[in-house]
């Protein structure tokens, strides 16, 4: 019958509140001659209390008594040839303990190993002492040949578990892919539906309402020598903001905010516009895009959008020259396909003092570092910068009577 006894090598510890306590050893001999054998019933309990592998403990019998083991970790059954009493197995579990157990330094039975360039060491918990173990004895080469084993199914637990990412990544990339389509097709149908209502004229007739503005404060032009028509930029490809499922949503949140709250302040409104743009991972700049893609619409000249939200805007947009840029690009996104309402656009803005006279003419008179806020292409922001040379002039010709009124 076994017994708890307290953990100790070849010197006994006899002190009664001594914590670390393990199982005594309880051997049962079978058979007879060339077959007799010492089953261990109770290995995995020994083990269990030096925290090491029954299958360990087993085979230090073996090594030291030169017998053959063996040790079945399913019906947890361990074995011994030969016939050995349960006081010479129990000595050699003290033995153990002196040797892979005990900590060399602090003599607590707190150590676990650690294997580098196949030299196994005692780590120790208790007062971190870092020592090797006797690297002669004959069970190292089982430690060692145990901890490959266990290293090599890690490895192929690892590559299992990074096959199952990559095919749960791939599923929900799939996933995304089908909602944003489903969102995109959802958005054109409702475009359709909206322009059904609205009557086949409305988006011709809201061109013409630009063209009219711009008319009126440019002058009318001749358009026959305009080599950049409408028409001439309608087949390019569009790459847009449109198409990210995280703008779209950070879109719709604003719009939900101002529908359910009419009464917000501008503050508030900033504020929406802004957790919006962090909720949904985007860039700061990008709060520029979220606030005019709500508050501007394709009538804005008609229903006064950027008077009513001039202080939203403006509180978005601020005074950088590098925000106001962003705001211009997110302009000629917007009207990339009627470039004629661009200009006008940029001088509702300037006008409500949301764009300043210096940031305008800087993009102007830039071809080249305005990569960055690019997003309609090469070829479509040269037809919208084609079409503020109106405005451009304006601009340098009022600075120029400016200038003559001072002198």
């Amino acid at each position: 019958m076994s017994r708890v006894i307290n953990i100790s090598g070849l010197t006994p510890v006899d002190d009664p509140e001594y914590r670390y306590k393990m199982t005594t050893v309880v051997g049962k001999v079978e058979g007879r001659g060339n077959g007799i054998k010492t089953v261990i019933d109770n290995v995995t309990q020994v083990a269990l209390g030096l925290h090491r592998d029954p299958g360990e403990v087993n085979k230090f019998f073996g090594c030291e008594l030169g017998a053959q083991t063996t040790w079945n970790p399913e019906t947890e059954r361990a074995v011994v040839n030969g016939s050995h009493t349960d006081r010479d197995l129990q000595q050699l579990v003290h033995k153990y303990v002196e040797l892979f157990v005990l900590c060399p330094s602090c003599r607590l039975p707190e150590t676990e190993y650690k294997v580098k360039n196949e030299i196994i060491w005692h780590k120790c918990a208790a007062c971190g002492a870092k020592e090797a173990v006797d690297m002669t004895h004959k069970l190292c080469t089982y430690i060692l040949a145990q901890h490959k084993k266990a290293k090599k199914e890690a490895a192929k637990g690892d590559k299992k578990d990074k096959k199952s990412k990559k095919e749960k990544d791939g599923e929900k990339k799939e996933k995304k892919e089908k909602k944003e389509k489903k969102e995109k097709k959802e958005k054109k149908e409702k475009k359709k539906k909206k322009e059904k209502e609205d009557g086949e004229g409305s988006p011709k007739t809201a061109k013409e309402g630009a063209n009219h503005l711009e008319e009126s404060i440019f002058g009318k032009k001749d358009n026959s020598s305009d080599s950049s028509s409408d028409d001439e930029i309608s087949g390019i490809e569009n790459v847009t903001l449109d198409d990210n499922a995280a703008f779209t949503e950070a879109i719709n949140g604003f719009t939900t905010f101002l529908k359910n709250n009419p009464s917000a302040t501008v503050a508030e409104k900033v504020e929406s516009v802004k957790n919006q743009q962090m909720a949904s991972a985007l860039k700061t700049f990008e709060r520029i895009h979220i606030a005019m893609r709500v508050l501007i619409t394709a009538d804005f000249f008609k229903n006064d959008d950027v008077k009513n939200h001039k202080d939203v805007l403006t509180g978005v947009i601020g005074t950088s020259s590098s925000n106001m840029r962003h705001a211009i690009s997110n302009g000629e996104y917007m009207f990339q396909d009627s470039p004629s309402v661009f200009p006008v656009l940029i001088k509702t803005m300037y006008d409500e003092d949301v764009l300043d006279e210096e940031t305008i003419l800087f993009w102007a008179g830039e071809e080249e570092g305005n990569e960055e806020y690019d997003i309609v292409g090469e070829e479509k922001s040269k037809v919208c910068r084609e079409k503020m040379k109106p405005l451009v002039e304006w601009l340098e010709a009022d600075d120029e009577s400016d200038e003559e009124e001072e002198d």
